[in-house]
This record gives structure tokens, C-alpha cells and sequence, in this order.
């Protein structure tokens, strides 16, 4: 698609929130508006290219009607519910737009901005309640989402008590103190920021602040200072899926595969949406059509003493990331692995089985792709 500059205010923030959906380089075409096809003559990518037009002339009531045109072909289509969303909310027509956002996040769930977004149109539709659960959703999938304190700082802004408005004030500036290379600042906030609560019972949402801490500390790989944190946030936000992702790289990462697997396995099953089950047969590869929230189990006969090797690997590079548990006899994390197996492929090697019985392989996604095909083979 060529490059073109866009000139009207409303494409400007129309692509800011596009950015955080897809390619943060990518550039987004907006062209002269043509007629709207029929419906048996329909070019999808075209027609939401003209969607975007008709938002870029402000034509509201036309972006609608042809998202509404392809969604009647393609129900599946999350830019049309989203593009309509949008002019929805362009419209100041909240419910609609929610309603549209809602769609998205169907197709969608591992999507943080627009679980955010969603907020943003609560609190425009006076539904605070609403706005801070979708704020919370959106950490929940991705904590690291800098936008999504800032949103929180805003639905603070009223509050009496002013300490979670600043809270994540401090995380958001941390945050951005550390994407700019700053992570001595970033500490220094955070430590501020984390001292303020020490007196009476923290609030859980401190979590968030030593998770952003142990980040910078993962960042200049001081582990056990990043062990420390996360084991902090954890206490307060035991729910949190990516504290025990976080953890369990550290762990898989200096080679303790053991302790890796606890929290590998409790973040597949906090994710988990949809779940399948196999067998594992020696030297015969199985292929597993990774989606988000995922978790294969296979199953293998093994016996006491018997070294296994166990890979998982992107097929055909597809561009899933994969996540691999052994669990005993008895359903227990015996190992957990992350990239051990080069890239972003996961691998136990050589491991003496404990005892007789069916073990278990336990296969999903990290975080550095979830589409794809995922190669299992047990040798």
C-alpha cells in the first residue's frame, strides 16, 4: 500500500489506535472517496479501505452503513466492527460503539488496547464501573500497556484518596522513563512510588508497580531483584497470567527448568479458553494449530529412568511462539520450558523420567506470537 500523508485531525487519532493494533511501522492509505460497491460485487479489503475514507470526510453515517455491508459478507471481519465502532463513537453514540467493540473483543480477546479503548467509551458513557473493568481486563492481558495507567489516572482523577491516581501516574512515567533508556530513573520512581505504601494494608493494585519494576530489573538482568518483585506482585495480584509468564522465563532462561514449570503451567491454565487432547507416540511429530489461550495435552507411556527429549517448535515458520510443560504421573509441573530450543522454540532435553505411567505434555503460546503451527515431537 503507498505512502500518503493524511491531513485531517480525526485519521491522526484514527491511526494512533490503529497503531497499537497492528505494525506499529505500518502506514495506513487513505485515498479519494469512491462509490460504495454493491454487495454481490464486494472487495472487502477495498470496501474498508473506503471506510476509512468515508471517516477521514467525516461521513459517519456512510462509514456505518458499509461496515454494516461487510459484516453482512464477512461476520468475521474485526476491522469493520472496529472502524464502525469508531465512527460510532465519532457520533458520540456509546452504546453502538461499545456494542462494536464488544464484537472486536469476541474475535479478539488477547487484544489490550482495545480492551482499553472499550474502557474509554465507558467513561464517556458515564459507566465508570464498566471502564475500570475494562482497564483492568487490559492489564490482565498485557500489563505492560503504558496507555492503559495513563486511562487510569483519568478515572482517578475525582477520587477523595489520590494515591492510585498517582500509583499509576508513577508506573506510566517509569514506564516511559525506561523505554527512553532510563532505567535508573525508572527505579527511582518506582521505589518512591512503592515506598508510599508502606504503612497499613497495600492495595492490590501496587502489583502493577513492582511488576513494572521487575521489568526494568529483567532488562538489565538482575534477576534476583526481578524474582523479588515478581514474587511481590504476585501476593497482590495472584490472577495476573503474565507475573507467572514473567517469572517463569527468569527461571527458564537461568537454566532452572524446575521452577519454571509451576508458573509456566499456571499461566496456560489462567489463559486457558479452548483446550485439545492427544496422543504422544516416540519419534512421530504431532502438529498443533496454536490460537491465543490454547493448551494442548498430550499423553505418552514412560518408564522409570527413561531419558526423554521433548521439543516444540514453530512449523513452517509461522510465527507462533511455544510454551512447553512435562507434568509427572500424577498431573504435577515436572519442567518448563520457554526458548530453551533456540528463538523462541521451547525444548527438554535428555530428562530421566521418574517413574512408569502416562506423563503428560503440556503445549501453548508465550508471548512472541500465538498463530501457528507448533511441531511436538518426543524422542
Amino acid at each position: 500500500m503507498p505512502k500518503r500523508y493524511a491531513v485531517f485531525p480525526v485519521l491522526v487519532s484514527l491511526c494512533l489506535l490503529l497503531a497499537m493494533l497492528l505494525d506499529p511501522d505500518a502506514s495506513y492509505a487513505i485515498g479519494k472517496v469512491t462509490p460504495t460497491p454493491t454487495p454481490d460485487a464486494l472487495d472487502i479489503d477495498r470496501a474498508l479501505e473506503e471506510v476509512l475514507e468515508h471517516i477521514e470526510a467525516e461521513a459517519y453515517d456512510d462509514a456505518i452503513a458499509l461496515a454494516g455491508v461487510i459484516l453482512g459478507q464477512d461476520e468475521g471481519s474485526w476491522k469493520a466492527y472496529y472502524y464502525r465502532g469508531f465512527a460510532h463513537a465519532r457520533s458520540q453514540d456509546w452504546e453502538d460503539a461499545i456494542a462494536d467493540y464488544s464484537a472486536v473483543l469476541e474475535l479478539r480477546p488477547s487484544d489490550a488496547a482495545i480492551w482499553r479503548a472499550r474502557g474509554e467509551l465507558h467513561l464517556k458513557n458515564r459507566n465508570p464501573r464498566g471502564a475500570k473493568r475494562d482497564y483492568e481486563q487490559s492489564l490482565t492481558v498485557n500489563p505492560r500497556l503504558t496507555a492503559t495507567y495513563s486511562s487510569l489516572v483519568r478515572l482517578h482523577e475525582r477520587d477523595r484518596d489520590n494515591k492510585l491516581r498517582e500509583l499509576h501516574q508513577s508506573i506510566a512515567d517509569a514506564r516511559r522513563a525506561n523505554a527512553r533508556g532510563n532505567s535508573i530513573r525508572a527505579i527511582s520512581i518506582l521505589d518512591e512510588a512503592i515506598g508510599g505504601f508502606d504503612r497499613g494494608a497495600p492495595p492490590p493494585e501496587l502489583g502493577y508497580a513492582y511488576f513494572a519494576r521487575a521489568n526494568v530489573w529483567t532488562d538489565t538482568e538482575n534477576w534476583d531483584s526481578a524474582l523479588a518483585d515478581l514474587d511481590a506482585a504476585l501476593e497482590l495480584q495472584p490472577h495476573m497470567q503474565e507475573y507467572y509468564m514473567s517469572r517463569g522465563h527468569i527461571y527458564s532462561e537461568t537454566e532452572r527448568l524446575d521452577l519454571a514449570a509451576p508458573d509456566f503451567h499456571r499461566r496456560m491454565t489462567l489463559l486457558e479458553r479452548e483446550s485439545i487432547e492427544a496422543s504422544l507416540t516416540p519419534d512421530e511429530p504431532v502438529i498443533v494449530e496454536m490460537d491465543y489461550a490454547l493448551v494442548a495435552r498430550l499423553q505418552f507411556e514412560g518408564e522409570a529412568g527413561q531419558l526423554a527429549s521433548i521439543s516444540a517448535r514453530d512449523y513452517l515458520g509461522t510465527g507462533v511462539d511455544p510454551l512447553l510443560v512435562l507434568l509427572d504421573v500424577d498431573g504435577k509441573p515436572l519442567l518448563g520450558d520457554d526458548d530453551g530450543g533456540g528463538e523462541t522454540d521451547a525444548l527438554i532435553a535428555d530428562y530421566a523420567l521418574p517413574a512408569d505411567g502416562a506423563y503428560t505434555v503440556m503445549v501453548s503460546h508465550a508471548n512472541a506470537g500465538f498463530e501457528g503451527k507448533i511441531r511436538v515431537i518426543l524422542r
